[in-house]
C-alpha cells in the first residue's frame, strides 16, 4: 500500500467518522426538518440542515482561499458549463419522493441502521443496488441518456464558462466572496431564528462539524495530500480508483460499496465514497452506543416493507440521475455555489414536500373513513416519517 494513498484514505476515514457522529447526535435530516415544518411550522430541525449548508459554504470558501484548490474540477463537476437542468429537476424530484417513501435519505438511513432499524437496513441495500445499476451497468445509458441528455444547456454559448453563481452574474473573485458570505450569513441567520444556540447547542455542534468536514474534504482531496495520492496512482499497474478533488456525497458511493464487495481483495476499488460510507457507519454507531440510542426496530406491516423498497429504489436511481443527493448537492455542491446544486436541492425539497402533503391527505381520509366506537382507526393510515 502506497503511503500517500493510505494517508489520503486515513484522512477521509477520520473526516467520515466525524460526519457520522455529528449526523447521529444532531439528528441531521432534511426530511425530518421538512416533515416537522409542514406539520407544525416547527423549523428547529430544518435549521440544523440549513446551518450545515451555510457553514459548509464558509469552510469550502476558506479552504479554497488558503490552499488554492480549483473548485471547477470537482468530482462530480458541480460547476460544469453543461447545465443539465433536466437531470437536476427530474432526478431531484424522484429522489425527494423516494426519500419520503423510504423514510429517509441515504445519510439518515445509514444512521438509522446503526441505531438498529431494520427497515433502514433494507432501504440502504436497495438504494445501493439502485445506485450500482445506474453507475456500473448500462441502465443509465440505455434507459435515461437517450431522452434526458437533450434536457441540457451549454452555458458557453452564452459566454459563461462555469455555472457558479458569480460567473453567471459576470463577476469575479470579489463577487464570489460576497455571494458566499451573503448566502451563508442568510442561512445562519434563519437557522438561528428557528433554533437559538441555547435551545439546542448539540444541534449546532453537529451542523458545525458537518460543515467543517465538507470543506476539509475538499482540502484533503485537492491539496498536497490528494495530489500526492494521484501522483502515486499514476505509477501503479492497477491505479487507485475515485481520486480527485471531491467532498461528501453518499448515494453513488453506496453503489461503489456494492462494486467493492464483489472484489474485496482489490485495494484499488476502495474509493473516497467507499471509505466515506464505512466511516459514517462507524462514527454513527459510536455515537448511538455512547448515547444509548441503539434499539432494534422492525416494521410490522408488509405495506411498510413494500413502500420502503419502492422509495429506496427511487432514491438510488434519482440520486444518480440528479448527480447528487441531500449531501452531494445540498452541502458539497452548494458549497461551490453551483447553480445546478441549488436547483437539484430545490427539486428534492419539492418532491418531498408534495409527497408529505399527499400522505397527510391520504392519512386523514383513512382516519375519517374507518372508525370503531367513535375512535379513528389508524391501522390503514400512512404514518408520518419517523426519524
Amino acid at each position: 500500500m502506497d503511503p500517500a494513498i493510505s494517508g489520503y484514505l486515513s484522512w477521509v476515514l477520520a473526516l467520515s467518522i466525524v460526519f457520522g457522529m455529528a449526523a447521529q447526535f444532531s439528528r441531521f435530516c432534511l426530511l425530518g426538518g421538512l416533515s416537522n415544518y409542514r406539520q407544525s411550522r416547527d423549523g428547529r430541525r430544518l435549521a440544523i440542515y440549513l446551518a450545515a449548508i451555510g457553514l459548509a459554504i464558509l469552510a469550502t470558501t476558506l479552504m479554497q482561499s488558503v490552499s488554492g484548490i480549483d473548485l471547477d474540477n470537482t468530482r462530480p463537476v458541480y460547476r460544469s458549463p453543461d447545465f443539465a437542468w433536466g437531470r437536476y429537476l427530474i432526478g431531484g424530484f424522484v429522489f425527494g419522493v423516494g426519500m419520503v417513501l423510504a423514510r429517509g435519505c441515504p445519510v439518515r438511513s445509514l444512521v438509522k441502521v446503526t441505531q438498529g432499524n431494520l427497515q433502514a437496513l433494507l432501504a440502504v441495500i436497495v438504494m445501493a443496488l439502485g445506485a450500482y445499476a445506474m453507475t456500473r451497468t448500462t441502465l443509465y445509458a440505455t434507459a435515461f441518456l437517450p431522452w434526458v441528455g437533450h434536457l441540457s444547456t451549454n452555458l458557453t454559448s452564452f459566454g459563461i464558462q462555469n455555472q457558479d453563481l458569480a460567473s453567471i452574474m459576470g463577476g469575479g473573485r470579489g463577487l464570489y466572496l460576497t455571494l458566499a458570505l451573503g448566502i451563508s450569513a442568510l442561512l445562519l441567520f434563519v437557522s438561528w431564528r428557528w433554533l437559538p444556540l441555547r435551545a439546542n447547542w448539540l444541534g449546532w455542534l453537529g451542523a458545525l462539524s458537518i460543515g467543517v468536514v465538507v470543506g476539509l474534504a475538499f482540502w484533503v482531496t485537492g491539496g498536497s495530500l490528494g495530489q500526492a495520492a494521484s501522483g502515486a496512482a499514476e505509477m501503479m499497474n492497477n491505479p487507485q480508483q475515485g481520486l480527485g478533488l471531491q467532498s461528501f456525497t453518499f448515494s453513488a458511493p453506496m453503489g461503489d460499496v456494492v462494486y467493492y464487495l464483489q472484489r474485496p481483495s482489490t485495494f484499488a476499488a476502495i474509493t473516497f465514497g467507499v471509505v466515506a460510507v464505512a466511516g459514517l457507519l462507524l462514527g454513527s454507531l459510536i455515537s448511538a452506543l455512547v448515547r444509548r440510542e441503539f434499539q432494534w426496530s422492525i416494521p410490522r406491516s408488509w405495506q411498510e416493507w413494500t413502500r420502503t423498497i419502492i422509495g429506496a429504489l427511487m432514491v438510488g436511481i434519482g440520486s444518480v440521475l440528479a448527480m447528487g443527493c441531500t449531501v452531494g448537492h445540498g452541502l458539497s455542491g452548494i458549497s461551490t455555489l453551483a447553480l445546478g446544486s441549488f436547483l437539484a436541492l430545490a427539486a428534492i425539497m419539492a418532491g418531498a414536500w408534495v409527497t408529505l402533503h399527499v400522505e397527510a391527505r391520504l392519512s386523514r381520509r383513512a382516519s375519517s373513513g374507518c372508525t370503531i366506537r367513535g375512535n379513528p382507526d389508524r391501522a390503514g393510515a400512512i404514518p408520518e416519517p419517523r426519524h
